[in-house]
Protein backbone atom coordinates (compact mmCIF):
# COMPACT_ATOMS: atom_id res chain seq x y z
CA UNK A 1 0.00 0.00 0.00
CA UNK A 2 2.99 2.33 0.81
CA UNK A 3 4.45 1.56 -2.19
CA UNK A 4 1.45 2.17 -4.19
CA UNK A 5 0.78 5.43 -2.75
CA UNK A 6 4.41 6.25 -3.31
CA UNK A 7 4.55 5.49 -7.15
CA UNK A 8 1.20 7.22 -7.23
CA UNK A 9 2.42 10.37 -5.81
CA UNK A 10 5.61 10.26 -8.21
CA UNK A 11 3.79 9.36 -11.42
CA UNK A 12 1.53 12.50 -10.62
CA UNK A 13 4.03 14.96 -9.91
CA UNK A 14 6.08 14.40 -12.90
CA UNK A 15 3.49 13.94 -15.67
CA UNK A 16 1.54 16.51 -14.13
CA UNK A 17 3.19 19.40 -16.27
CA UNK A 18 2.95 17.99 -19.37
CA UNK A 19 -0.95 18.37 -19.36
CA UNK A 20 -0.08 22.20 -19.87
CA UNK A 21 2.43 22.37 -22.66
CA UNK A 22 1.57 24.51 -25.21
CA UNK A 23 1.39 23.85 -28.79
CA UNK A 24 5.36 23.07 -29.37
CA UNK A 25 6.25 20.11 -30.66
CA UNK A 26 6.11 19.47 -34.19
CA UNK A 27 5.12 15.64 -34.59
CA UNK A 28 2.45 16.25 -31.93
CA UNK A 29 1.20 18.91 -34.06
CA UNK A 30 1.04 16.56 -37.05
CA UNK A 31 -0.68 14.18 -34.92
CA UNK A 32 -3.49 16.49 -33.60
CA UNK A 33 -3.80 18.18 -37.53
CA UNK A 34 -5.02 14.79 -38.45
CA UNK A 35 -6.63 13.82 -35.23
CA UNK A 36 -9.49 16.75 -36.25
CA UNK A 37 -9.27 15.98 -39.96
CA UNK A 38 -10.10 12.00 -38.68
CA UNK A 39 -12.66 13.58 -36.48
CA UNK A 40 -14.28 15.97 -39.51
CA UNK A 41 -14.48 12.84 -41.46
CA UNK A 42 -11.42 12.80 -43.84
CA UNK A 43 -10.10 10.10 -44.99
CA UNK A 44 -6.35 9.27 -43.69
CA UNK A 45 -3.24 8.38 -45.92
CA UNK A 46 -5.42 9.58 -49.21
CA UNK A 47 -6.84 12.74 -48.09
CA UNK A 48 -4.48 13.75 -45.29
CA UNK A 49 -0.78 12.24 -44.77
CA UNK A 50 1.62 10.76 -42.98
CA UNK A 51 3.72 8.15 -42.64
CA UNK A 52 2.91 6.44 -39.55
CA UNK A 53 0.56 3.36 -39.07
CA UNK A 54 -3.09 4.49 -38.21
CA UNK A 55 -3.30 3.29 -34.28
CA UNK A 56 -1.63 6.95 -32.89
CA UNK A 57 -3.84 9.17 -35.15
CA UNK A 58 -7.03 7.80 -34.14
CA UNK A 59 -5.71 8.21 -30.46
CA UNK A 60 -4.77 11.93 -31.39
CA UNK A 61 -8.19 12.57 -32.78
CA UNK A 62 -9.56 11.34 -29.26
CA UNK A 63 -7.18 13.95 -27.37
CA UNK A 64 -7.89 16.53 -30.49
CA UNK A 65 -5.69 18.82 -28.42
CA UNK A 66 -2.61 18.77 -26.27
CA UNK A 67 -3.85 18.72 -22.84
CA UNK A 68 -6.65 15.85 -24.49
CA UNK A 69 -3.69 13.70 -25.86
CA UNK A 70 -1.40 14.34 -23.14
CA UNK A 71 -4.21 13.32 -20.32
CA UNK A 72 -4.62 9.60 -23.01
CA UNK A 73 -1.02 9.33 -22.35
CA UNK A 74 -1.44 9.79 -18.77
CA UNK A 75 -4.48 7.18 -18.51
CA UNK A 76 -2.45 4.90 -20.86
CA UNK A 77 0.62 4.84 -18.79
CA UNK A 78 -1.07 3.62 -15.81
CA UNK A 79 -1.92 0.20 -16.99
CA UNK A 80 1.52 0.68 -18.35
CA UNK A 81 3.40 0.99 -15.17
CA UNK A 82 1.20 -2.15 -13.59
CA UNK A 83 1.99 -4.37 -16.66
CA UNK A 84 5.28 -3.62 -16.10
CA UNK A 85 5.75 -4.27 -12.50
CA UNK A 86 4.29 -7.57 -12.84
CA UNK A 87 6.39 -8.30 -15.63
CA UNK A 88 9.33 -7.40 -13.20
CA UNK A 89 7.77 -9.69 -10.69
CA UNK A 90 8.61 -12.85 -13.13
CA UNK A 91 11.88 -12.32 -13.17
CA UNK A 92 12.72 -10.85 -9.44
CA UNK A 93 11.72 -10.61 -5.84
CA UNK A 94 9.05 -7.68 -4.44
CA UNK A 95 11.68 -5.45 -3.14
CA UNK A 96 13.85 -5.46 -6.89
CA UNK A 97 10.93 -5.31 -8.50
CA UNK A 98 9.42 -2.51 -6.81
CA UNK A 99 12.39 -0.14 -7.32
CA UNK A 100 12.76 -1.13 -10.91
CA UNK A 101 9.21 -0.08 -11.53
CA UNK A 102 10.12 3.07 -9.87
CA UNK A 103 12.82 3.79 -12.19
CA UNK A 104 10.61 2.54 -15.49
CA UNK A 105 7.94 5.46 -13.77
CA UNK A 106 10.87 7.73 -13.50
CA UNK A 107 12.53 7.41 -16.93
CA UNK A 108 9.40 7.36 -18.73
CA UNK A 109 7.43 10.12 -16.82
CA UNK A 110 10.77 12.70 -17.40
CA UNK A 111 11.46 14.77 -20.64
CA UNK A 112 14.81 13.26 -20.84
CA UNK A 113 13.69 10.51 -23.85
CA UNK A 114 10.40 12.78 -24.22
CA UNK A 115 8.77 10.52 -22.28
CA UNK A 116 6.34 12.57 -21.42
CA UNK A 117 5.11 13.93 -24.95
CA UNK A 118 2.69 11.34 -27.04
CA UNK A 119 4.50 10.11 -29.43
CA UNK A 120 4.16 6.39 -31.03
CA UNK A 121 7.11 4.86 -28.76
CA UNK A 122 5.63 5.47 -25.57
CA UNK A 123 1.91 4.68 -26.48
CA UNK A 124 3.28 1.01 -27.79
CA UNK A 125 4.98 -0.06 -24.33
CA UNK A 126 1.54 -1.16 -23.28
CA UNK A 127 0.90 -4.09 -25.91
CA UNK A 128 3.95 -4.73 -26.12
CA UNK A 129 4.74 -5.50 -22.70
CA UNK A 130 1.49 -6.84 -21.73
CA UNK A 131 2.07 -9.63 -24.78
CA UNK A 132 5.61 -10.39 -23.46
CA UNK A 133 4.42 -11.11 -19.73
CA UNK A 134 1.38 -13.27 -21.11
CA UNK A 135 4.18 -15.11 -23.48
CA UNK A 136 6.53 -16.11 -20.12
CA UNK A 137 3.30 -16.36 -17.56
CA UNK A 138 1.04 -18.02 -19.87
CA UNK A 139 1.16 -21.82 -21.22
CA UNK A 140 2.24 -21.60 -24.64
CA UNK A 141 -0.92 -22.60 -26.14
CA UNK A 142 -2.67 -21.93 -29.47
CA UNK A 143 -4.97 -19.72 -27.83
CA UNK A 144 -2.57 -17.28 -25.54
CA UNK A 145 0.04 -17.37 -28.38
CA UNK A 146 -2.71 -16.14 -30.43
CA UNK A 147 -3.78 -12.85 -28.12
CA UNK A 148 0.08 -12.37 -27.37
CA UNK A 149 -0.02 -11.84 -31.30
CA UNK A 150 -2.88 -9.70 -31.18
CA UNK A 151 -1.26 -7.24 -28.79
CA UNK A 152 1.95 -7.27 -31.16
CA UNK A 153 -0.12 -6.85 -34.26
CA UNK A 154 -2.18 -3.42 -32.80
CA UNK A 155 1.75 -2.34 -31.34
CA UNK A 156 2.90 -2.49 -34.79
CA UNK A 157 -0.46 -0.54 -35.70
CA UNK A 158 1.36 2.35 -33.93
CA UNK A 159 5.05 2.04 -34.83
CA UNK A 160 6.23 -0.38 -37.15
CA UNK A 161 9.84 -1.03 -35.33
CA UNK A 162 7.30 -3.82 -33.28
CA UNK A 163 8.00 -6.44 -35.79
CA UNK A 164 11.48 -6.84 -34.21
CA UNK A 165 10.25 -7.95 -31.19
CA UNK A 166 7.50 -10.43 -32.82
CA UNK A 167 10.58 -12.06 -34.77
CA UNK A 168 12.48 -12.22 -31.29
CA UNK A 169 8.85 -14.34 -29.88
CA UNK A 170 8.94 -16.54 -32.78
CA UNK A 171 12.79 -17.37 -32.16
CA UNK A 172 11.82 -17.93 -28.22
CA UNK A 173 8.81 -20.35 -29.68
CA UNK A 174 11.13 -22.33 -31.09
CA UNK A 175 13.91 -22.19 -28.65
CA UNK A 176 11.49 -22.97 -25.92
CA UNK A 177 10.08 -25.84 -27.84
CA UNK A 178 13.17 -27.66 -28.89
CA UNK A 179 15.19 -27.32 -25.66
CA UNK A 180 13.31 -26.07 -22.88
CA UNK A 181 9.71 -27.37 -22.69
CA UNK A 182 9.39 -30.44 -25.11
CA UNK A 183 11.02 -31.83 -28.48
CA UNK A 184 7.34 -32.11 -29.74
CA UNK A 185 8.49 -30.30 -33.41
CA UNK A 186 4.98 -30.66 -34.71
CA UNK A 187 4.07 -27.90 -32.20
CA UNK A 188 6.02 -25.03 -33.72
CA UNK A 189 4.08 -24.85 -36.42
CA UNK A 190 0.91 -24.27 -34.89
CA UNK A 191 2.22 -21.95 -32.70
CA UNK A 192 3.98 -19.62 -34.96
CA UNK A 193 0.57 -19.90 -36.97
CA UNK A 194 -1.19 -18.87 -34.08
CA UNK A 195 1.13 -16.05 -33.13
CA UNK A 196 1.43 -14.89 -36.65
CA UNK A 197 -2.31 -14.72 -37.54
CA UNK A 198 -2.58 -12.77 -34.28
CA UNK A 199 0.11 -10.32 -35.46
CA UNK A 200 -0.92 -9.64 -38.71
CA UNK A 201 -4.72 -9.71 -38.36
CA UNK A 202 -5.35 -5.14 -36.72
CA UNK A 203 -3.18 -4.43 -39.86
CA UNK A 204 -5.67 -6.67 -42.05
CA UNK A 205 -8.39 -4.99 -40.52
CA UNK A 206 -7.06 -1.82 -41.15
CA UNK A 207 -6.66 -2.69 -44.62
CA UNK A 208 -10.56 -3.87 -44.97
CA UNK A 209 -11.75 -0.65 -43.77
CA UNK A 210 -9.54 1.21 -45.75
CA UNK A 211 -10.33 -0.59 -48.60
CA UNK A 212 -13.69 0.14 -48.06
CA UNK A 213 -12.45 4.13 -47.73
CA UNK A 214 -11.20 3.95 -51.28
CA UNK A 215 -8.13 4.20 -49.45
CA UNK A 216 -6.49 0.56 -49.34
CA UNK A 217 -3.07 1.44 -51.99
CA UNK A 218 -2.59 4.95 -49.97
CA UNK A 219 -2.89 3.51 -46.90
CA UNK A 220 -0.05 0.46 -47.64
CA UNK A 221 2.15 2.57 -49.02
CA UNK A 222 2.05 5.82 -46.62
CA UNK A 223 1.74 3.58 -43.25
CA UNK A 224 3.91 0.62 -44.90
CA UNK A 225 6.06 0.69 -47.54
CA UNK A 226 7.16 4.00 -47.35
CA UNK A 227 8.84 3.41 -44.47
CA UNK A 228 11.17 1.76 -46.12
CA UNK A 229 12.63 4.87 -47.63
CA UNK A 230 12.17 6.73 -44.59
CA UNK A 231 14.70 4.02 -43.01
CA UNK A 232 17.73 5.23 -45.43
CA UNK A 233 16.85 8.96 -45.88
CA UNK A 234 19.06 10.19 -42.60
CA UNK A 235 22.00 8.85 -44.23
CA UNK A 236 21.16 8.82 -48.09
CA UNK A 237 19.20 12.24 -47.25
CA UNK A 238 16.01 11.24 -49.76
CA UNK A 239 13.16 9.26 -49.26
CA UNK A 240 13.75 7.24 -52.36
CA UNK A 241 16.49 5.40 -50.88
CA UNK A 242 16.11 1.49 -50.30
CA UNK A 243 16.51 0.15 -46.81
CA UNK A 244 20.01 -1.49 -47.38
CA UNK A 245 21.39 1.81 -48.60
CA UNK A 246 21.59 3.35 -44.25
CA UNK A 247 23.46 -0.08 -43.32
CA UNK A 248 20.19 -1.84 -42.39
CA UNK A 249 21.17 -4.98 -43.40
CA UNK A 250 24.67 -4.62 -41.57
CA UNK A 251 23.01 -4.18 -38.42
CA UNK A 252 20.14 -7.18 -39.02
CA UNK A 253 23.27 -9.59 -39.63
CA UNK A 254 24.68 -8.25 -36.22
CA UNK A 255 21.62 -8.64 -34.47
CA UNK A 256 20.93 -12.28 -35.64
CA UNK A 257 24.77 -12.85 -34.39
CA UNK A 258 24.26 -11.50 -31.34
CA UNK A 259 21.02 -13.52 -30.60
CA UNK A 260 22.94 -16.67 -31.41
CA UNK A 261 25.58 -16.07 -28.91
CA UNK A 262 23.23 -15.65 -26.57
CA UNK A 263 21.63 -18.68 -27.36
CA UNK A 264 24.97 -20.49 -27.27
CA UNK A 265 25.50 -19.14 -24.10
CA UNK A 266 22.28 -20.57 -22.61
CA UNK A 267 22.91 -23.99 -24.29
CA UNK A 268 25.65 -24.10 -22.10
CA UNK A 269 24.18 -23.17 -19.33
CA UNK A 270 26.32 -19.86 -18.90
CA UNK A 271 23.65 -17.76 -18.72
CA UNK A 272 19.73 -18.81 -17.60
CA UNK A 273 16.61 -18.43 -19.86
CA UNK A 274 15.80 -14.96 -17.67
CA UNK A 275 19.03 -13.80 -19.01
CA UNK A 276 18.32 -15.07 -22.61
CA UNK A 277 15.38 -13.50 -22.79
CA UNK A 278 15.79 -10.31 -21.68
CA UNK A 279 19.28 -9.51 -23.49
CA UNK A 280 17.78 -10.82 -26.70
CA UNK A 281 14.79 -8.38 -25.96
CA UNK A 282 17.58 -5.73 -25.74
CA UNK A 283 19.18 -6.50 -28.78
CA UNK A 284 15.70 -5.86 -30.53
CA UNK A 285 14.95 -3.08 -29.11
CA UNK A 286 18.21 -1.36 -29.83
CA UNK A 287 17.60 -2.68 -32.96
CA UNK A 288 14.50 -1.10 -33.57
CA UNK A 289 16.04 2.09 -31.79
CA UNK A 290 18.56 2.47 -34.34
CA UNK A 291 16.52 1.36 -37.50
CA UNK A 292 16.60 5.04 -39.19
CA UNK A 293 19.25 5.82 -37.57
CA UNK A 294 17.92 9.42 -36.39
CA UNK A 295 18.92 10.75 -33.10
CA UNK A 296 15.94 11.67 -31.75
CA UNK A 297 15.51 10.57 -28.23
CA UNK A 298 11.94 9.44 -28.13
CA UNK A 299 13.50 6.50 -30.32
CA UNK A 300 15.10 4.79 -27.31
CA UNK A 301 12.18 4.76 -25.31
CA UNK A 302 11.38 1.14 -26.41
CA UNK A 303 14.52 0.10 -24.82
CA UNK A 304 13.79 0.88 -21.85
CA UNK A 305 11.90 -1.83 -20.36
CA UNK A 306 14.49 -4.50 -21.15
CA UNK A 307 17.32 -2.15 -20.00
CA UNK A 308 15.74 -1.53 -16.15
CA UNK A 309 14.92 -5.08 -16.35
CA UNK A 310 18.64 -5.85 -17.71
CA UNK A 311 19.96 -3.72 -14.63
CA UNK A 312 17.93 -6.12 -12.17
CA UNK A 313 19.85 -8.92 -13.46
CA UNK A 314 23.12 -6.92 -12.68
CA UNK A 315 22.25 -6.66 -9.10
CA UNK A 316 21.08 -10.16 -8.94
CA UNK A 317 22.87 -12.08 -10.80
CA UNK A 318 25.65 -14.78 -9.91
CA UNK A 319 29.50 -13.09 -11.05
CA UNK A 320 29.85 -14.56 -14.39
CA UNK A 321 26.79 -13.71 -15.60
CA UNK A 322 26.56 -10.50 -13.98
CA UNK A 323 29.72 -9.36 -15.84
CA UNK A 324 28.67 -10.23 -19.16
CA UNK A 325 25.08 -8.63 -18.41
CA UNK A 326 27.05 -5.50 -17.96
CA UNK A 327 29.24 -5.86 -20.72
CA UNK A 328 25.80 -6.02 -22.91
CA UNK A 329 24.83 -2.90 -20.80
CA UNK A 330 27.91 -0.92 -21.68
CA UNK A 331 27.78 -1.84 -25.57
CA UNK A 332 24.23 -0.69 -24.98
CA UNK A 333 25.73 2.69 -23.60
CA UNK A 334 28.35 2.84 -26.34
CA UNK A 335 25.56 2.44 -29.20
CA UNK A 336 23.89 5.44 -27.72
CA UNK A 337 26.66 7.40 -27.52
CA UNK A 338 27.80 6.75 -30.81
CA UNK A 339 24.09 7.30 -32.27
CA UNK A 340 24.82 10.95 -31.01
CA UNK A 341 21.17 10.76 -28.98
CA UNK A 342 20.26 14.04 -27.63
CA UNK A 343 18.25 14.49 -24.92
CA UNK A 344 16.18 16.96 -23.13
CA UNK A 345 16.56 19.25 -19.92
CA UNK A 346 15.17 18.17 -16.97
CA UNK A 347 15.07 20.78 -13.94
CA UNK A 348 14.68 23.51 -16.15
CA UNK A 349 11.66 22.05 -17.58
CA UNK A 350 10.13 21.66 -14.24
CA UNK A 351 11.16 24.79 -12.75
CA UNK A 352 9.78 26.96 -15.80
CA UNK A 353 6.29 25.01 -14.88
CA UNK A 354 6.28 25.52 -11.10
CA UNK A 355 7.48 29.25 -11.37
CA UNK A 356 4.60 29.71 -13.69
CA UNK A 357 2.06 27.96 -11.58
CA UNK A 358 3.27 30.26 -8.85
CA UNK A 359 2.83 33.10 -10.82
CA UNK A 360 6.83 33.74 -10.59
CA UNK A 361 6.72 33.87 -14.13
CA UNK A 362 4.01 34.88 -17.08
CA UNK A 363 1.93 33.00 -19.75
CA UNK A 364 3.97 34.18 -21.88
CA UNK A 365 7.83 33.49 -20.98
CA UNK A 366 6.27 30.60 -19.92
CA UNK A 367 5.66 29.35 -23.09
CA UNK A 368 8.93 31.17 -24.52
CA UNK A 369 10.79 28.07 -22.64
CA UNK A 370 9.06 25.62 -25.03
CA UNK A 371 10.75 27.43 -28.53
CA UNK A 372 11.04 31.23 -30.12
CA UNK A 373 8.03 30.95 -32.21
CA UNK A 374 5.29 29.30 -29.46
CA UNK A 375 3.89 32.68 -28.76
CA UNK A 376 3.96 33.61 -32.78
CA UNK A 377 2.44 30.54 -33.53
CA UNK A 378 -0.21 31.31 -30.86
CA UNK A 379 -0.68 34.62 -32.13
CA UNK A 380 -1.46 33.49 -35.99
CA UNK A 381 -3.47 30.60 -34.86
CA UNK A 382 -5.61 32.83 -32.82
CA UNK A 383 -5.99 35.66 -35.72
CA UNK A 384 -6.47 32.77 -38.02
CA UNK A 385 -9.59 30.76 -36.34
CA UNK A 386 -10.92 34.55 -35.58
CA UNK A 387 -11.02 35.83 -39.35
CA UNK A 388 -11.83 32.18 -40.68
CA UNK A 389 -15.22 29.95 -40.17
CA UNK A 390 -14.63 25.80 -38.97
CA UNK A 391 -15.44 25.12 -42.88
CA UNK A 392 -12.70 27.08 -43.96
CA UNK A 393 -8.94 25.75 -45.18
CA UNK A 394 -5.45 27.18 -44.64
CA UNK A 395 -2.51 26.33 -45.96
CA UNK A 396 1.02 26.81 -44.08
CA UNK A 397 4.34 26.91 -45.78
CA UNK A 398 6.12 26.16 -43.34
CA UNK A 399 7.17 23.10 -40.21
CA UNK A 400 4.99 24.22 -37.99
CA UNK A 401 1.63 22.03 -38.05
CA UNK A 402 0.31 23.38 -34.23
CA UNK A 403 -1.04 26.24 -36.63
CA UNK A 404 -3.60 24.00 -38.23
CA UNK A 405 -3.98 22.36 -34.56
CA UNK A 406 -4.22 25.30 -32.56
CA UNK A 407 -6.65 27.60 -35.01
CA UNK A 408 -8.72 24.18 -35.91
CA UNK A 409 -8.55 24.82 -39.28
CA UNK A 410 -7.76 22.20 -41.85
CA UNK A 411 -4.42 22.25 -44.53
CA UNK A 412 -5.82 22.56 -48.23
CA UNK A 413 -2.69 20.02 -49.13
CA UNK A 414 -2.53 16.63 -48.03
CA UNK A 415 0.64 17.64 -46.35
CA UNK A 416 1.02 19.08 -42.84
CA UNK A 417 4.85 20.57 -42.97
CA UNK A 418 6.74 21.01 -45.57
CA UNK A 419 9.69 19.02 -45.14
CA UNK A 420 7.07 16.41 -46.09
CA UNK A 421 6.52 18.26 -49.43
CA UNK A 422 9.88 18.36 -50.13
CA UNK A 423 10.61 14.89 -48.89
CA UNK A 424 7.75 13.18 -50.58
CA UNK A 425 8.23 15.25 -53.96
CA UNK A 426 4.75 16.65 -53.16
CA UNK A 427 5.43 19.87 -54.89
CA UNK A 428 2.58 19.11 -57.82
CA UNK A 429 0.10 17.07 -55.76
CA UNK A 430 0.06 20.46 -53.31
CA UNK A 431 -0.26 23.27 -56.13
CA UNK A 432 -3.15 21.07 -56.99
CA UNK A 433 -5.05 20.84 -54.55
CA UNK A 434 -4.53 24.39 -53.47
CA UNK A 435 -5.99 24.90 -56.45
CA UNK A 436 -8.97 22.80 -56.38
CA UNK A 437 -9.76 23.73 -52.40
CA UNK A 438 -8.49 27.50 -52.35
CA UNK A 439 -7.29 28.35 -48.75
CA UNK A 440 -9.04 31.03 -47.19
CA UNK A 441 -5.27 31.79 -45.48
CA UNK A 442 -1.81 30.95 -46.35
CA UNK A 443 1.02 31.61 -43.74
CA UNK A 444 4.28 32.10 -45.33
CA UNK A 445 7.02 31.30 -43.07
CA UNK A 446 10.43 32.28 -44.23
CA UNK A 447 12.55 28.94 -45.77
CA UNK A 448 15.17 30.51 -48.20
CA UNK A 449 16.82 26.95 -48.52
CA UNK A 450 13.13 25.49 -49.45
CA UNK A 451 11.79 27.63 -52.56
CA UNK A 452 8.57 26.98 -54.21
CA UNK A 453 7.85 29.59 -57.01
CA UNK A 454 5.09 27.55 -57.95
CA UNK A 455 3.67 28.77 -54.65
CA UNK A 456 5.00 32.33 -55.14
CA UNK A 457 2.94 33.17 -58.36
CA UNK A 458 -0.32 31.38 -56.88
CA UNK A 459 -0.41 33.71 -54.27
CA UNK A 460 0.51 36.87 -56.52
CA UNK A 461 -2.37 35.66 -58.59
CA UNK A 462 -5.05 35.09 -56.04
CA UNK A 463 -4.14 36.40 -52.74
CA UNK A 464 -2.82 39.82 -51.04
CA UNK A 465 -0.80 40.45 -48.07
CA UNK A 466 -3.26 40.39 -44.97
CA UNK A 467 -0.70 40.82 -41.87
CA UNK A 468 2.91 40.56 -41.21
CA UNK A 469 3.77 38.07 -37.75
CA UNK A 470 7.45 39.34 -37.27
CA UNK A 471 9.03 37.65 -40.24
CA UNK A 472 5.73 35.42 -40.61
CA UNK A 473 3.32 36.62 -43.93
CA UNK A 474 -0.08 35.85 -43.81
CA UNK A 475 -1.60 36.22 -47.23
CA UNK A 476 -6.13 36.00 -47.83
CA UNK A 477 -7.58 35.18 -50.85
CA UNK A 478 -8.61 38.08 -53.32
CA UNK A 479 -12.87 38.43 -52.58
Amino acid sequence: MIFAVLITTIFLILRLPSLFEPYWYGDEGIYLTIGQAVQKGVTLYSRIHDNKPPTLYYLASIGLTVFGFRLLLLLWMIPTVYVFFKLCRHFFDLKISQILTLVFVVITSIPVVEGHIANAEIFMLLPTILAFYWILNRPLTNLWLFVSGLLLGFAFTIKVPVAIEFGLICLWIIYQTLFARSKNIKNIFYHLVSLTFGFFLPIFIYFIYFFFKGASASFLYSALLQNFGYLSSWTTGSHSGSASQGGLSQRLLILLLYWLFLGVLSLKKIINPQFLFIASWLGATTFGALLSERPYPHYLIQTIPPLILAAGLAISQQIIPRLINLSIIICFVAIVLAGKFYTYPVLSYYSNFYQYVLSRKSASDYRSYFGSRVNLNLEISQYIQQHTTPQDKIFVWGDEPYVYALSQRLPSSRYTVAYHILDFNGYQETMDRLKAYLPKYIAIYPMTSRPFPELDDFIDKYYYLDKNFDDVLLFTLRQ
